[in-house]
């Protein structure tokens, strides 16, 4: 959102011409951005000195006018979007300003969460999205880290890198796969450079990178093409070509260039002497494929056996895998056998099959095009809620992107869905009779907000998410592969004890059933899921990590 959109949700939020939607748009950024509360107050401020001096009749004081001139200059400016905006608050009366003042009240109840983690800093940036590392962890078997442990697809940092036991794949942005074993201690310095001080690696280096050298303090170690081992230990480097050619770049004598099944050492006095091991004790990166493809199977299999047992939980409402045994049904399976009163099968609309995180066909949706959803009812009412999917999230290019959404948004029912910032944003709707006869529409909820979960460099991975609704202990929590990431205290006021959904669209959402415009806001995942679960009650901490535990296939 640039300045000239904010300073034109600010006026409408002042003049009380605002909707909904744009409402929680404004509250979005105002409660992570010190800079657009202070825009706020700055035209709060000028609002109600101009609203004083149109109805005294006066001409316009000098407190006015100190007051504008201490805004910066893009304060001063009325959005030419809405050229009658200054008219209109010229023009409020009495009753306008205990409108926006109760307003002001109500967005900052509504802004201000009751114990959460709250990010002080801007989530939003105009600068280009960008990261930090020269190589992706690709796979791993049985890996231990010294040190924050890295999962499959996160970007590995620069600097040292101890990997104490198992094995990893590396894949470098040259193209270079790279295999390690522990116990091994490393640093990738760029994409064609990778130091070694100790440890067992195999590369395979593909034509456009050429030249890749793992350094060593024996000596450096250059690819000619195309696959080739180190081993380094306190005396030297054993160098096993295992297909085409290396140039060895001992520190103290002439380079040597050696082919496919000859092994040489780098010693540490600075020659070049026999190896002395005939082969290399790393494997490839196709083995690793091949071992990470068997590990796979008996992670599916344990997965399948666990969801069975899952499925006559009397507290699984819902549970959805889009999977199907023919390819153009448009109808999912309700799993849950468990529950007295289970949703509905669910129906397709528009989104298309693919792969799952399995990488199984047809066992997913793409939620990509517009229109995409699966519709679903859901009877009955819930004492407290987890919602539970996999998704693959290709950007979040929409102010929110679903998860699941009630049909239009009334009483005691809920939203889940992810800002365009990467936060997650869930929500029940609390009844007039519980939050107060002064507050309806957008003020009648209390939105819980996670940190930023999501940015680019999480796009097209699979990633497990979760929210549960604690009435008991008045708690909303928020869950990302399995982990709690924040929880946050629901007021006396807002806590709705009885959850109510009816028909609902996962990946999307729908007005009422009723309506009658064709005009619709675009809600739809840019991406994919392979699984969802809403249980009735909110699920403790240790079956949500269980559960990810359970279905986490590996993959990116």
């Amino acid at each position: 959102m640039n300045r000239e959109e904010r300073l034109l949700l600010i006026d409408s939020l002042l003049d009380g011409s605002i909707d909904e939607a744009n409402l929680l748009r404004i509250e979005a950024e105002l409660s992570v951005d010190p800079q657009v509360r202070q825009e706020y107050y700055r035209r709060l401020q000028l609002d109600i000195l101009l609203k004083r001096e149109a109805e005294s009749g006066s001409s316009v004081t000098a407190e006015v006018v100190e007051t504008f001139n201490r805004l910066p200059m893009e304060s001063k400016r009325v959005p030419s979007s809405a050229p009658g905006k200054l008219v209109k608050i010229l023009a409020g009366s009495l009753v306008a300003i205990a409108a926006t003042m109760l307003l002001v009240v109500s967005v900052n109840r509504a802004i201000v969460p009751s114990g959460g983690d709250v990010r002080g800093d801007s989530i939003a940036t105009s600068r280009e999205p960008s990261a930090s590392g020269f190589a992706v962890l690709g796979g791993l078997e049985d890996a231990i880290w010294a040190g924050a442990p890295i999962a499959v697809g996160d970007l590995l940092p620069t600097g040292e890198l101890h990997l104490k036991s198992g094995r990893v794949h590396i894949e470098l942005f040259s193209g270079v796969q790279l295999v390690l074993e522990g116990d091994s201690i490393f640093s990738i310095d760029s994409p064609m450079q990778v130091t070694m001080a100790s440890g067992s690696a195999r590369a395979r280096v593909p034509e456009p990178a050429q030249g890749f050298r793992i350094k060593t303090s024996s000596g450096d170690v250059v690819d000619l093409g195309t696959e080739f081992s180190v081993d380094v230990d306190d005396s030297g480097a054993d160098v096993h070509v295992v297909d085409g050619e290396v140039e060895l770049h001992p520190h103290r004598s002439d380079s040597l260039r050696i082919e496919a099944g000859v092994s040489r050492r780098l010693v540490g006095t600075g020659g070049i002497a026999n190896a002395s091991t005939a082969t290399s004790v790393a494997i490839g990166p196709s083995e690793f494929d091949d071992l990470r493809q068997q590990q796979q199977k008996q992670r599916l299999a344990h997965w399948t056996a666990a969801r069975a047992a899952m499925a006559m939980d009397p507290r699984a409402v819902a549970h959805f895998q889009f999977t199907s045994g023919v390819s153009n049904s448009r109808q999912v399976e309700n799993l849950a056998r468990g529950a007295s009163r289970p949703a509905s099968d669910g129906t397709t609309v528009v989104a298309s099959r693919t792969l799952d995180r399995w990488g199984r066909h047809d066992a997913a949706l793409d939620f990509s095009r517009v229109g995409s959803r699966v519709r679903v009812n859901v009877p009955g009412e819930h004492r407290g809620l987890t919602l539970m999917c996999w998704v693959k999230i290709n950007s979040l290019d929409r102010w929110y992107n679903s998860l699941f959404l009630t049909d239009g948004h009334d009483d005691r029912e809920p939203h889940w869905q992810l800002m365009d910032d990467g936060r997650i944003f869930f929500s029940v709707k609390v009844p007039a009779s519980i939050a107060g006869e002064h507050k309806s529409g957008a003020m009648a909820q209390q939105v819980f907000y996670s940190p930023q979960v999501w940015d680019a460099s999480w796009s097209g991975r699979w990633v497990m998410l979760a929210v549960t609704y604690d009435v008991d202990q008045a708690r909303v929590t928020h869950y990302v592969n399995g982990e709690a990431i924040s929880s946050e205290s629901i007021p006396e006021d807002m806590l709705v004890d009885s959850i109510r959904i009816g028909p609902a669209s996962i990946c999307n959402w729908s007005d009422p059933k009723y309506q009658t415009d064709p005009q619709f806001v675009l809600r739809n995942l840019n991406g994919s899921m392979d699984e969802f679960a809403l249980y009735s009650g909110a699920l403790p901490a240790d079956e949500i990590l269980q559960w990810y535990r359970d279905g986490d296939s590996g993959e990116l």
